[in-house]
């Protein structure tokens, strides 16, 4: 079950790369008439990408959930692994909504709404999509942290959890600060976010670690 919500979460790839939605939300620094320009090029891309990140970022909730469910059948403490389940569930729906305001974005071009209406949504979306990553990194860190005190994983992966975890809350926390400053601070957090790169590796480590668990079938209380 973790490893298929992994890979389903994953597939937002598809979506991105594919539906051509160009900067959306507007990156920073950008300017009132290129943000309102992205909307009305790439509005079917934006609208599509919505739709499809409501159904694959499930995915990361479905991983957690297995991450809980792989303790409990091995009689481990389950309580910071629910507390990752609410903080990923979390992240999933900002991240929807995120998508959701920007495609309510496209639907004010097209009616024609005026320029500072079309800037005002892209704000509202582009700060949803910044506060995504404060409680994904911490639903990370907590399962990671729940993983290692279990000691039914390598310690390797619970250590790269944490520390993808760590960064990842950290990037979270200073990201929106750091897109209104710009500068220096805002390439700082840029970097911090490839910590999002380990939180990849380690969900499907993860997945795959207890996959070949569940194929075993080891005894209650035998490590995964």
């Amino acid at each position: 079950m973790a490893l298929a919500g992994a890979i389903i979460y994953l597939l937002e790839w598809v979506g991105i790369i594919g539906f051509n939605t160009g900067n959306v939300p507007a990156a920073q620094g950008a300017k009132a008439a290129d943000v309102v320009a992205q909307y009305t090029q790439h509005g079917t891309g934006v609208e599509l990408l919505a739709g499809w990140l409501s159904l694959v970022l499930l995915g990361r909730i479905l991983f957690v959930a297995g991450i809980r469910d792989g303790l409990r059948k091995s009689g481990a403490e389950t309580l910071l692994a629910d507390f990752a389940f609410g903080a990923m569930a979390v992240s999933v729906i900002i991240e929807i909504c995120a998508f959701a305001v920007a495609g309510g974005a496209v639907q004010a071009v097209s009616k024609g709404a005026d320029q500072s209406t079309i800037v005002g949504i892209d704000a509202a979306a582009n700060w949803l999509d910044l506060v995504i990553v404060a409680p994904f990194g911490i639903s990370v860190l907590a399962a990671s942290f729940a993983m290692l005190r279990s000691r039914l994983f390598p310690a390797w992966l619970c250590w790269l959890g944490l520390a993808a975890g760590v960064v990842g809350t950290v990037d979270g926390v200073i990201m929106g600060p750091a897109f209104g400053a710009g500068g220096a601070f805002f390439q700082v957090a840029q970097i911090l976010s490839f910590a999002v790169l380990a939180a990849w590796v380690w969900m499907i480590a993860t997945g795959v670690v207890l996959l070949r668990a569940a194929v075993r079938k080891p005894p209650s209380g035998e490590g995964v």
